[in-house]
C-alpha cells in the first residue's frame, strides 16, 4: 500500500475512534427532586459532543423513582442547550431559565419563569437595560429563589456610562430622551482599558449582585459592598439577605480561574450595609448555608504569594450568633490525617456542592481529589469527625443531597459517567456504608475489553522532606514484550493532579494503540499541603525527576511497553514539563507534543493573567525578593500591593534557568506545538518561540494554530489537535521510525 494511503486510512480510523468517543455523554450536575416519603425524581443533567454543529449539546434527563429507590422510569433526553442556567424554587412550584437566543443577529440573554403548566412570564435583559451580560461561568455565578419563591439572585455585569469621542456631529433633531441620554454619556472614556479576570473569564470586569422580583417585574441592583470587592457565589438567608464571596481587585485583577489564593472574604449583605464574616488574609469559597438556615459553612485557605492551589479549611458559623466566633471543621491537612477506620485522609482540594447538607442540619457531604482517586466523605459537625463513604476503586462524587437523599457521580479511566442515588441516616454516619442503586448503566467502550488501569506509588530512598509521588497505568493488560508505544503525561496546573476519572484524551490514545502513563509529581495536589508545596523553588527539576522516574518504573513493571517507542503530551505546565524532558533527556523519548507550553518564565511573567505564582525559589531567596516581582511558574515570592520591580538581574537568571529554553539546545524528539490565539494564561509567544528555536536548530517541528483559549476545548479545536496529536506521536514512534534510526 502507498504512504499516501496508508495515512488516508489511518486518519480515517482515528476519525473513527473521536465520533466513537464523542457518543459517550459526561454528568455534568444532578438535582434531586420530590420528597423522600413520596415519589421521587433525579434530574441528571449531561453533555455530549455534536461534532457537525462543532459544540458540546447539553441535555436533560429524568429518572423517576419510588419511595424504597426502585427505579420506576427513565424519560427521553431534553435538550437544553440554549439554557445557560436554570433553578427550581424551594416549593419546586416554579423554574427560572436564562436562556441565550439570537435574534435579529443580535444575541441576548433572557430570564424565563415557568409552572408546571406553562411559561409564565419573560424578561429581555437587553431591553430591561438594568445591567451587562448574567455571569454564568463557575467562578462568580449564581441562579437562586429567595426563600419566599418570588426573587431571583444572580451575578452580572455592571452597566456602564456610555462613552463617545470627545467630538461626533449630532442629529440636529434633538429630543428630550437624546437629551437626557447626552447627559449620562461621558466623553472621551472609549478606550479606557477595563480590567478583567483573567483565562476563560474574558469580559468579567465589574460584577454586582442582581435581584429580579417576579411579582413586582423589578431587577434591582444590591448596593453596600466595596467598589474594590468583586462579589460572587451568592445566597439567600433564610431571612432573605445576602451572603456571598467578595475578591479583592485592587490595585490589579489576577487570574481567578484554578487559582484558589486570590484574597476574598465571605460576607453579608444586610438591609444595605456590607459586613465581613470571614478572616482577613485568607482566600474563600463555596458558601453553603444549612437546611435549618441557622449554619454557615465555607472553605478557606492562606491567601497571597502562595501556591495558586493547594488544601482548605471547612470552616463553620452559627448566623445566630452576632459576635465573630469562627470555628475550624477540617484542617489543611499537611501530609496526611488519620480519619474514622484508619483511613488516611490528605484534605480538601475541591468546591462543595451546592446543596450538601443533611436534613438535621448535623451532617456535610462533599468530595474530594485523593491521590489519584476521587472520594466522598461524610463530616460530622458537631464532633469534626470525617467518614469515607465506602466505595470501590472507582472515583465518587457527590452532585446533589435533599432531604437525606444523594445523587452521585460514578466513574473512572475506563468508565464513563454513571449516575447512582442513595438514602443517608444517621446510623451509616459513621460507617460510611451507603448502599447505592445506579439509574444509569455506563456504556460499554468497544475496545476496552482488554485495557485496565492501575494506580501505582513511588517512594524514594533519600533524605528529601516529600519522598512520595503517584501514576497512573492505562492501557492493555498484557502483550508481547516491547510491542506497546506508550506515552507519559503530565499535567497541568502546576498544582492540581489527575484522578481517575473517563477522559476523551486519554481513551483515544488507548484506542489508538499506546498505552498512557499519568503521572502526580510531587507538587500536586490530594497528597496534603506539604507535597504541594515541596514544588517551590524546584519547578523543572523535582517534578522532571518524578516524570523519569516514573517511566523507569513503568518499563520495569509492564514487559509489553516499548522503551524505544516511548512519546511526551503535555499542555501548561504539562507542556512546561514535556519541553524540559526533551531536553534533559533527549535520548529516552522520541516524540513530543506540547501544547500552550510555557517556555521561557523570564520573557512571561509580566504578560500573563496570573504573575504571582512561587515554584522556583527557595524560601532563603524569597526573603530577599520579598518586594519584587514574582514570576509565572518560578516560584518568586510577590507582594502584589506593595511590590516594586526589582533592580537585581539574579532574578531573571533564575527564572531563565528553571525554564526549557535554556535546554532546547539538546532536543532531539520531532516536537508537535498547539498554541491557542486567545490564551491569556500562557501567552502564545511562549509556544511559537519553542517552536522557532527548534526549527533553527533542524530538530523536526510543526506549529498549530487555534483561535481559542488556554484550554483548547472548543468543538473545532479540540477534534483536530487531538487527532493531529496522536499521528505525530504515531508517526514517530513507529517501528519504520525508529528502524530508521
Amino acid at each position: 500500500m502507498a504512504l499516501g494511503q496508508r495515512i488516508s486510512l489511518q486518519i480515517k480510523e482515528l476519525v473513527n475512534i473521536y465520533k466513537l468517543l464523542a457518543t459517550y455523554p459526561s454528568l455534568s450536575s444532578a438535582q434531586i427532586l420530590g420528597t423522600p416519603s413520596g415519589r421521587l425524581s433525579v434530574q441528571g443533567s449531561w453533555t455530549q459532543r455534536n461534532l457537525e454543529r462543532k459544540t458540546d449539546q447539553r441535555f436533560l434527563q429524568n429518572y423517576d423513582l419510588n419511595s424504597d429507590l426502585t427505579p420506576i422510569s427513565t424519560g427521553f433526553p431534553v435538550d437544553i442547550s440554549t439554557e445557560l442556567m436554570s433553578s427550581l424554587t424551594k416549593n419546586e412550584e416554579r423554574r427560572a431559565v436564562l436562556r441565550q437566543a439570537t435574534i435579529d443577529n443580535s444575541t441576548k440573554q433572557f430570564i424565563e419563569i415557568w409552572d408546571k403548566q406553562h411559561f409564565v412570564k419573560n424578561y429581555d435583559l437587553s431591553a430591561l437595560d438594568v445591567h451587562g451580560d448574567v455571569y454564568t461561568d463557575i467562578e462568580f455565578r449564581s441562579f437562586e429563589w429567595s426563600p419566599d419563591n418570588t426573587k431571583v439572585l444572580y451575578i452580572a455585569e455592571k452597566k456602564l456610562p456610555k462613552s463617545e469621542p470627545f467630538y461626533k456631529q449630532k442629529s440636529l433633531d434633538k429630543k428630550d430622551k437624546d437629551k437626557k441620554e447626552d447627559d449620562e454619556t461621558m466623553l472621551g472614556n472609549e478606550y479606557i482599558h477595563k480590567p478583567q479576570w483573567g483565562e476563560q473569564l474574558v469580559g468579567k470586569h465589574r460584577p454586582v449582585v442582581a435581584v429580579l422580583d417576579t411579582t413586582i417585574d423589578t431587577i434591582t441592583i444590591l448596593s453596600g459592598i466595596p467598589d474594590e470587592f468583586s462579589p460572587g457565589q451568592v445566597i439567600w438567608t433564610k431571612d432573605q439577605d445576602v451572603i456571598g464571596v467578595a475578591w479583592k481587585h485592587e490595585p490589579i485583577y489576577l487570574g481567578l480561574t484554578a487559582c484558589t489564593n486570590r484574597y476574598s472574604w465571605v460576607f453579608l449583605l444586610k438591609n444595605g450595609e456590607y459586613r465581613k464574616l470571614s478572616e482577613d488574609g485568607c482566600a474563600v469559597h463555596s458558601p453553603r448555608i444549612s437546611p435549618d438556615g441557622n449554619y454557615l459553612v465555607w472553605l478557606q485557605r492562606e491567601a497571597g504569594a502562595v501556591p495558586h492551589h493547594n488544601a482548605h479549611k471547612l470552616m463553620f458559623r452559627d448566623l445566630r450568633v452576632e459576635k465573630d466566633h469562627i470555628i475550624e471543621i477540617v484542617e489543611a491537612v499537611r501530609t496526611s490525617k488519620i480519619i474514622n477506620h484508619g483511613k488516611q485522609f490528605y484534605g480538601i482540594y475541591a468546591r462543595l456542592p451546592r446543596r450538601c447538607w443533611s436534613n438535621d442540619s448535623e451532617y456535610l457531604f462533599f468530595s474530594t481529589p485523593q491521590r489519584n482517586n476521587i472520594v466522598s466523605y461524610i463530616v460530622n459537625i458537631n464532633t469534626k469527625d470525617v467518614t469515607e463513604i465506602k466505595n470501590d476503586r472507582s472515583s465518587l462524587s457527590i452532585l446533589d443531597v435533599k432531604e437525606n437523599m444523594i445523587a452521585f457521580l460514578n466513574t473512572s479511566l475506563i468508565q464513563p459517567s454513571s449516575l447512582m442515588i442513595a438514602r443517608f441516616d444517621n446510623e451509616v454516619a459513621t460507617s460510611g456504608n451507603i448502599p447505592r442503586i445506579a439509574l444509569t448503566t455506563p456504556l460499554n467502550i468497544t475496545g476496552f475489553e482488554k485495557i485496565t488501569y492501575e494506580q501505582n506509588e513511588y517512594s524514594y530512598d533519600n533524605d528529601d522532606s516529600i519522598k512520595q509521588f503517584n501514576y497512573i497505568y492505562f492501557g492493555p493488560k498484557s502483550g508481547k514484550n516491547q510491542s506497546v508505544p506508550f506515552i507519559v503525561i503530565p499535567h497541568g496546573g502546576p498544582h492540581s493532579s489527575f484522578a481517575n476519572t473517563f477522559s476523551l484524551e486519554s481513551a483515544f490514545f488507548i484506542l489508538a494503540g499506546f498505552a498512557v502513563v499519568l503521572v502526580n509529581y510531587r507538587g500536586s495536589t490530594g497528597m496534603g499541603s506539604a507535597t504541594v508545596e515541596y514544588l517551590q523553588g524546584k519547578v523543572g527539576n523535582v517534578d522532571v525527576k518524578d516524570c523519569i522516574t516514573a517511566t523507569q518504573e513503568v518499563l520495569k513493571k509492564y514487559s509489553w511497553l516499548d522503551p524505544k517507542r516511548l512519546g511526551l503530551c503535555g499542555g501548561s505546565h504539562g507542556g512546561f514539563l514535556v519541553a524540559h524532558l526533551s531536553g534533559q533527556a533527549p535520548d529516552l523519548f522520541k516524540a513530543v507534543v506540547a501544547k500552550n507550553p510555557v517556555i521561557d518564565i523570564a520573557t512571561m511573567f509580566s504578560i500573563s493573567d496570573i504573575p504571582d505564582c512561587r515554584n522556583a525559589l527557595t524560601k532563603e531567596e524569597k526573603v530577599a525578593y520579598l518586594r519584587n516581582v514574582c514570576i509565572v511558574e518560578a516560584g518568586l515570592l510577590y507582594n502584589i500591593v506593595t511590590g516594586s520591580w526589582p533592580e537585581d538581574t539574579d532574578m531573571f537568571v533564575k527564572m531563565r534557568k528553571c525554564s526549557p529554553i535554556v535546554y532546547v539546545d539538546k532536543v532531539k524528539a520531532p516536537t508537535l506545538v498547539c498554541i491557542g490565539t486567545k490564551d491569556l494564561r500562557v501567552p502564545p509567544s511562549q509556544g511559537t518561540m519553542w517552536y522557532n528555536r527548534l526549527k533553527i536548530n533542524k530538530v523536526k517541528t510543526k506549529m498549530l494554530v487555534y483561535d481559542d483559549n488556554h484550554q483548547l476545548s472548543t468543538g473545532s479545536a479540540e477534534i483536530d489537535h487531538i487527532i493531529n496529536d496522536c499521528l505525530w506521536l504515531l508517526e514517530h514512534t513507529s517501528k519504520q521510525s525508529e528502524d530508521k534510526k
